[in-house]
């Protein structure tokens, strides 16, 4: 579970004895990441996937009603509810729908229909449009709400939705967006810290030492990675390619978020180099760096102790394997000699 960087942010504010520190925040974003990549064990960051095609693809996702939404059913996306009334108890018009969505207030929509079109969200919904369809199987009306990412691309994909009880959810985010291999080359996400494995349908495709084409790399299923772009052979892809890598959380702020856990490392981390521009300064002595240089590295320690610490599941496994490795002796001659016989 990674938290929001806010808390930690306010822990040394508190420790500091600063009221206003607004005007470091760029600053402390900056060295909180750093201190999550210093600290590095196997749950700091989050494993991903990210799919590309040739083709991109928008993100999607259903809600179905049994019948039409009754007065006070609401739907909720990326946790700003909207809901629906009678359109028999008309109270104000589309405009005002329009204006509540932007502001994130809890609003009611005149009906289902009221909803579409309405694509002028802000951040938090942004581009998210719904069309509304109305079917009818035997002799039960469905009212069926598709909700739909405009901008193609793998982002609609972490878009939650939630609905009352009377509208059933295919899923409960969107899923269904890719972004685009395009040119034999396509873009790494921008919170990428580690490069796992790169697929295509069943084969995995390995990396290559070399930047530059020859006639010898033209015909192998290769890559290599130029900044935040990765290129490949010639080779063109009829499948889709699913890249793993490990991502940095981000809040809806756009702050990295921090590990539950790391959360005192992390802040001493940042007091500690917010006080190495008071010592470069000659403004405090240099014990208290030194002071802090050293319960941020046993901090750091402890805090990838934790988190590489085996569960008792784990442990068990190690323990069967350990045990496998131990040779097998034998007491009966010429193989036993006291010591380590096999």
């Amino acid at each position: 579970m990674h938290i929001s960087v806010n808390r930690v942010f306010n822990n040394v504010a508190r420790n500091l004895g600063l009221h206003n520190w607004i005007e470091n925040i760029d600053s402390w974003a900056e060295w909180a990441f750093e201190a999550e990549q210093y600290i590095g064990s196997n749950k700091t960051f989050l494993e991903k996937e990210i799919t590309y095609s040739d083709t991109t693809a928008a993100a999607s996702a259903t809600i179905t009603w049994t019948a039409n939404p009754s007065h006070n059913s609401w739907i909720s996306i990326n946790d700003t509810k909207i809901f629906f009334r009678d359109s028999n108890k008309i109270i104000g018009d589309a405009s005002d729908t329009e204006q509540a969505i932007k502001s994130h207030a809890k609003f009611t929509i005149l009906n289902l229909l009221d909803v579409i079109n309405q694509s002028n969200f802000d951040n938090t919904i942004s581009n998210i449009t719904a069309t509304s369809d109305f079917a009818t199987t035997g002799d039960d009306n469905h009212a069926v709400l598709t909700l739909t990412y405009n901008i193609k691309g793998d982002i609609g994909n972490h878009v939650k939705i939630d609905s009352s009880g009377e509208g059933k959810l295919s899923k409960d985010t969107l899923t269904g967006g890719k972004e685009r291999y395009h040119t034999n080359q396509l873009r790494l996400p921008d919170n990428m810290v580690k490069m796992l494995s790169v697929r295509v349908g069943d084969n995995i495709i390995t990396p290559t030492s070399s930047k530059y084409k020859s006639k010898v790399a033209d015909t192998l299923d290769r890559y290599y990675i130029n900044g935040n772009r990765m290129n490949f052979a010639s080779t063109t892809y009829k499948d889709d390619i699913v890249v793993t890598y490990l991502a940095v959380p981000m809040s809806p702020e756009g702050w990295p978020m921090v590990r539950q856990g790391h959360e005192e490392a992390v802040a001493t981390y940042i007091m500690w180099k917010y006080k190495m521009i008071d010592y470069y300064a000659a403004k405090v002595p240099q014990y208290i760096v030194k002071d802090l240089e050293r319960r941020w590295y046993w901090l750091c320690s402890q805090a990838r102790g934790n988190d590489n610490m085996p569960n008792s599941a784990e442990l068990l496994k190690i323990g069967k394997l350990w045990n496998s490795k131990i040779p097998i002796t034998s007491h009966n001659a010429p193989f036993y000699d006291g010591l380590n016989s096999y």
